[in-house]
């Protein structure tokens, strides 16, 4: 009985994983708004009612890889060793803004995660996981007051809030460089900015 239970759980698993990466493939070769359900289903070759056995809407999909993104990045902060605050979180904030770079269709969630929580749209299943990120930064900040190397004078919730902020700065920015090189000269800034000198 174990072993049936165990094949049917390993085929459930599988399909939810194939049903995300047709979703994923979807939403990078067509955006998210124009990707539908039947464009999901027809790439992960599943018959249309089957994606509501896993998700419950295309925005379910994108709130499980922002969870998925946000474990790749607190793997990634596991493996730093005992650097200087300001050198992690700047290390941790690039990253951040690769994997967002490499998936820009999960740019509008990642910068209305933060506005969902504090407005108590928590009738989503994953909307008090996707505010993780900023949880990470304000735990870095929060060690560099505590260290010294960060400027007291400033909340640490507000250095946070000014660090997701540049984000959107760099999606809407004018300006002739890569989201990534935006992200980097404007942290920089910021870095310079809240270290004590």
């Amino acid at each position: 009985m174990g072993e049936v239970m165990g094949k049917r759980e390993l085929k459930k698993i599988q399909a939810r994983k194939k049903i995300m990466e047709a979703a994923l493939q979807q939403f990078r070769e067509n955006g998210f708004q124009t990707a539908s359900v039947a464009d999901i289903m027809k790439t992960a070759d599943m018959g249309l009612g089957t994606f509501y056995n896993y998700f419950s809407s295309k925005e379910d999909i994108l709130y499980c890889f922002l969870d998925s993104l946000a474990g790749q990045l607190k793997e990634h902060l596991m493996s730093l060793k005992e650097q200087s605050r300001a050198a992690i979180l700047q290390d941790m904030f690039l990253t951040m803004a690769k994997l967002i770079a490499e998936n820009r269709f999960v740019l509008p969630l990642f910068l209305s995660v933060g506005d969902r929580a504090e407005a108590g749209h928590g009738g989503h299943e994953h909307s008090g996981h996707a505010p993780a990120f900023m949880d990470m930064f304000l735990q870095l900040v929060k060690e560099g007051q505590a260290s010294g190397e960060f400027r007291q004078d400033i909340s640490a919730e507000l250095i946070t809030e000014l660090f997701h902020s540049l984000f959107q700065a760099a999606a809407f920015s004018s300006l002739k460089l890569s989201f990534e090189e935006n992200i980097s000269m404007k942290l920089q800034i910021i870095i310079d900015g809240i270290c004590v000198k």
